[in-house]
């Protein structure tokens, strides 16, 4: 019989052997008063997850678990697969990545939040590169689209009760929109979003020109899906005359300044987001830009 536990960390995770190590023991590093345990979803690993986990130096607090969510690739229905298997009587879900990093007080923030009456959390980023540099913190929640905050999908709290009653994550969604339409749909059920500045984790951005432009790419695309899913609740539409003459900046600035790694960030991110605009707009049959 397992033992009761109060907070459930859920990893989505898929080929994670070589970055997930630094997770896990700022997980067993928690100072925390809450019983917890980890579930890793493995959504299709080829690099042995289950064998990493139980090779020499596991250290057996809190419980690590990995499941198996290989059924339909995508980071929703591994997320889904991990709540299902979450201890009966937990009463907390927390989500967090396997590449990311974890503050010592980032679960009992969380889980204070919850005693709180706090049911929707979203916790803060310390946004970083692979390399360490720091690019600044992000502690409120994200609301860029003008319609209903959202939390971060690698750093937020949802109550055991808000998924009996809104449902899982919708499994549709894949590489942007994931989390924002579960929040969006609880908040529209009654329930309350809060920040949890308290809750930071070290959240590891992507550096490489190709990753930055798909990651920005689905980001665009996924906020068409989200604008016909959602516009008759409210979500007002988005039309950006000006995304052009930025892009076109960003671009001279690249080129003035000899291709900066800043600069040609910024520029992939642009290029990324508008061409997921477009693409979503055409796939939806509607204008989003």
């Amino acid at each position: 019989m397992s033992a009761p536990v109060d907070v459930t960390v859920v990893i989505p995770c898929r080929d994670v052997t070589g970055v997930i190590g630094p997770q896990l023991r700022a997980l067993q590093q928690q100072a925390t008063r809450a019983r917890f345990e980890v579930v890793l979803a493995d959504n299709g690993s080829r690099d042995d997850l289950a064998g990493f986990v139980a090779g020499p130096g596991t250290r057996p607090t809190p419980p690590v678990r990995v499941v198996d969510a290989s059924a339909v690739p995508g980071i929703n229905h591994a997320r889904n697969r991990g709540v299902s298997c979450a201890t009966p009587g937990s009463v907390l879900i927390v989500f967090c990545d396997a590449d990311d990093l974890v503050h010592p007080g980032w679960l009992e923030a969380h889980w204070q939040a919850y005693l709180a009456g706090a049911k929707l959390q979203g916790g803060a980023l310390h946004r970083v590169l692979a390399d360490g540099s720091e690019l600044g913190w992000q502690t409120g929640l994200q609301n860029t689209l003008r319609f209903l905050p959202w939390a971060p999908g690698s750093n937020c709290a949802v109550a055991a009760e808000v998924f009996a009653a809104c449902g899982p994550f919708d499994e549709s969604y894949r590489g942007g929109g994931d989390e924002t339409d579960f929040f969006w749909r609880a908040q529209l059920a009654g329930y309350e979003l809060v920040a949890v500045p308290e809750a930071g984790i070290d959240y590891v951005m992507r550096s490489d020109p190709r990753g930055v432009y798909r990651q920005n790419m689905n980001y665009g695309k996924s906020h068409v899906k989200l604008f016909a899913a959602y516009r008759g609740r409210g979500m007002p539409r988005s039309l950006d005359p000006g995304i052009v003459r930025r892009l076109c900046a960003d671009v001279l600035k690249l080129l003035a300044r000899g291709f900066r790694r800043d600069d040609l960030y910024r520029v992939m991110k642009d290029l990324g987001f508008a061409a997921g605009r477009i693409s979503g707009s055409i796939e939806h049959r509607t204008v989003y830009l």
